[in-house]
């Protein structure tokens, strides 16, 4: 959400500490993200100072990131709300009004705030990059993460040595593009399971960043639980909550996931996918960009967790469809071919990817890109052949195929191969999925878990 001060605004009763205009009351109370552009002369006005204590207020009381930009304002017409305000402080005792509190470190703040200060007659490209760059600085620096809300995330290096027994091989259970991941055994928090960077990998700083972000504010049953971080000592590392059944990759082939039982899979990590798309924030939606079947956990109920945000990006969610222009990653297979050919992500990049793990699920094999796959693998190319030459039976296990009722093999090999459209405006969005999936389960529902 992006708030400009409106010169015909109507203010609201002078009060300190709280809101003035209402629309900035409003912006900031429908975000999770809010970049406030202070534009010409509302620097110099008495409101000014009121609002970046309201934005003080915000931050320490709801835990929102809110991100003050002055444009087209001289650094000065800020200071001088000092010398403005400080009488009228004085007035207030902080015991009696706590507000007065915020109002004091919005002035104390008012000395830091020279990078965001946006000059005058700069080129409108120029400008957008500045912003931008100013927004990554207060998102990513890792002298502002205090300000993210995610202090409390923080986890001491001896604690992770402890549960890890110094991250012990016996401990080690996989290794993934972030790094090694361990189970450990956390006095306070019970079975984790703990990713150590290895630049080595590929990944690095960013992307540990990135996760700690996206992490710290998605919230939702299909989403991985974040347990906490460590930076220190030279470390990164990423802790989660350890689910008993891991990866969904490891128990493609497996018989202990019936039928029934994958398609409850493949609703979960749907309703994962849809949440990220729809539902994290009124104005953002997050693509994930690394959606694989061993980026799905399964807890000791078989539940689905989404996890590995490393690679994912935020986009606007105020548009029937998001894209950004972006340098293709992600894993060989899974990768929607019009982000390759063109660098185009959107959702429905992701709902590519969710196509081939429906079908990793459904054949009980691992996707490759290898032309000619064997007996444990499929392409994609192969998957659309059977789809479309109806013989899909071939290629299912003999005992899952005995599982399932027609009607519900063929609604679910009908969204998964609609997923993989080469055109992406032509492939579902994730609520279609769903309600395919829940189509499909509702035709085989009678038979049991």
């Amino acid at each position: 959400m992006i708030y400009t001060y409106q010169q015909d605004e109507e203010p609201l009763p002078y009060q300190l500490g709280k809101a003035i205009t209402p629309l900035l009351s409003k912006a900031i109370g429908e975000s999770w993200l809010a970049i406030i552009v202070f534009s010409e002369h509302y620097a110099d006005d008495p409101w000014c100072l009121n609002e970046l204590a309201y934005i003080v207020k915000c931050k320490k009381e709801r835990r929102q990131i809110i991100i003050p930009i002055f444009y087209h304002t001289d650094p000065s017409q800020v200071i001088n709300q000092i010398n403005r305000h400080v009488e009228e402080l004085g007035k207030h005792d902080q015991s009696e009004n706590k507000d007065v509190e915020y109002w004091r470190e919005a002035l104390a703040d008012v000395h830091n705030l020279s990078r965001f200060f946006v000059n005058n007659g700069v080129h409108e490209g120029k400008l957008i990059k500045e912003i931008v760059d100013t927004i990554s600085y207060e998102l990513f620096s890792n002298k502002d993460r205090v300000g993210m809300g995610i202090d409390h995330l923080r986890i001491p290096l001896q604690e992770i040595l402890l549960a890890t027994n110094n991250f012990s091989e016996a401990n080690l259970i996989a290794s993934a593009g972030f790094g090694k991941v361990y189970k450990g055994q956390y006095v306070r928090l019970g079975t984790v399971a703990i990713k150590k960077l290895d630049r080595k990998f590929g990944q690095g700083d960013r992307e540990f960043t990135t996760e700690i972000a996206l992490l710290s504010i998605c919230k939702h049953e299909n989403i991985v639980s974040f347990v906490g971080f460590c930076d220190e000592g030279g470390e990164k590392i990423l802790v989660y909550r350890y689910e008993e059944n891991q990866s969904l990759d490891r128990h493609l082939r497996s018989k202990a996931l019936t039928w029934m039982r994958r398609l409850r899979i493949c609703l979960g990590a749907a309703f994962g996918l849809k949440y990220l798309h729809d539902d994290v924030g009124p104005q953002h939606r997050v693509l994930h960009r690394d959606v694989k079947s061993a980026n799905i956990l399964l807890d000791e109920n078989w539940k689905p967790k989404i996890s590995d945000f490393g690679l994912s990006k935020i986009a606007l969610a105020n548009v029937p469809l998001s894209a950004l222009v972006s340098n293709p990653c992600g894993t060989p297979g899974y990768i929607d071919p019009q982000y390759i050919g063109h660098s185009k992500l959107s959702q429905k990049s992701d709902v590519y990817s969710f196509g081939v793990v429906m079908f990793e699920v459904l054949f009980g094999r691992a996707v490759t890109i290898d032309e000619h796959p064997d007996e444990k693998h499929f392409s994609v190319k192969m998957a659309r052949s059977h789809y479309e030459e109806k013989t899909l039976e071939e290629t299912i296990d003999a005992d899952l195929r005995k599982q399932m009722k027609s009607a519900s093999l063929s609604t679910f090999s009908t969204i998964a191969y609609e997923c993989l459209r080469e055109n992406g405006e032509e492939r579902p969005r994730m609520i279609q999925v769903i309600e395919q999936l829940v189509k499909a389960l509702y035709h085989q529902q009678d038979l049991g878990a």
